[in-house]
């Protein structure tokens, strides 16, 4: 993690995340600043280039032991921007903050005084969105239980009306993330994880991808989608259940261990299913 709050603010977060840091953390604790005051400009530029790159900007309560006030929310990020949008050409900005697509976001102010105390800006393939993002996330222990699939169908539905993910942990339960296609016969054999593979394959878009805890970051980390047989999606087209899925794309990150014998495993972190946006057309 990089703390960059006495530095060269723009030209440092432009350098870090054309490196693929993981995690940058700016401290504005002390600064007293509202989002859209005009010394956090450089920041709020870099804010909106990961929104426009379909990154994900949340902005959040720091959670503190103060009392409870009936306040209104933050601006949201879109709002409070596109001041000086025009000072630059967009050709520039399109180069100068391209290393922004790679990056989520976070940005904690403090419930009393709507001052910005944080803002977390973390590399999309360093965890799941609901580690470094997001706080509000459903979440669901994976039990492989009778009532996991209705479970999971209710949190989906309820949750896209709300419009905050939903994440699936595996904490209780190892799950081993298969290498080869999934054939139905195949499936029905997986004994205990078994449930989340097709849950995952309901989903309109699937990422598979490793989850990383080094300061620096591969420039091009490897993504793999699991490869599912006709006969399965045949199969889960027709059970409704599984039909709140169809409407999210679901992030699955996996841990992987190799055996003294040089042997790989691997296994499930996390799977996040998230809301896909309804068009305002």
């Amino acid at each position: 993690m990089e703390e960059i709050a006495k530095k060269g603010t723009k030209s440092e977060l432009k350098r870090l995340l054309s490196e693929n840091v993981g995690k940058v953390l700016i401290d504005t604790s002390k600064k007293r600043l509202k989002l859209g005051d005009d010394e956090l400009e450089e920041i709020r530029d870099f804010l909106l280039e990961i929104s426009k790159r379909n990154g994900r900007v949340a902005i959040e309560k720091l959670h503190i032991a103060v009392r409870a006030l009936d306040l209104p929310e933050p601006p949201v990020l879109k709002e409070v921007g596109f001041v000086g949008w025009n000072v630059f050409r967009r050709m520039y900005r399109g180069i100068y903050y391209r290393p922004t697509t790679n990056y989520n976001a976070k940005v904690l102010y403090h419930p009393e005084t709507r001052n910005i105390v944080l803002v977390y800006i973390v590399h999309k393939r360093y965890g799941d969105i609901c580690e470094t993002v997001f706080s509000s996330c459903n979440q669901i222990e994976y039990l492989d239980e009778d009532t996991f699939d209705l479970q999971l169908s209710t949190a989906i539905q309820e949750s896209k009306d709300k419009g905050i993910p939903v994440r699936v942990q595996f904490g209780q339960v190892e799950a081993t993330l298969p290498e080869t296609k999934l054939e139905w016969e195949n499936l029905k054999n997986m004994g205990r994880s078994a449930r989340i593979y097709k849950w995952m394959m309901a989903a309109s878009d699937r990422e598979v991808k490793p989850l990383s805890k080094s300061r620096f970051l591969p420039l091009q980390a490897a993504l793999s989608i699991v490869d599912y047989s006709l006969s399965v999606y045949d199969w889960i087209g027709k059970v409704a259940m599984y039909h709140p899925a169809r409407s999210t794309n679901v992030e699955v990150l996996y841990t992987e261990k190799i055996s003294p014998d040089g042997k790989s495993s691997r296994s499930l972190h996390s799977a996040v299913f998230t809301p896909i946006p309804q068009s305002s057309d």
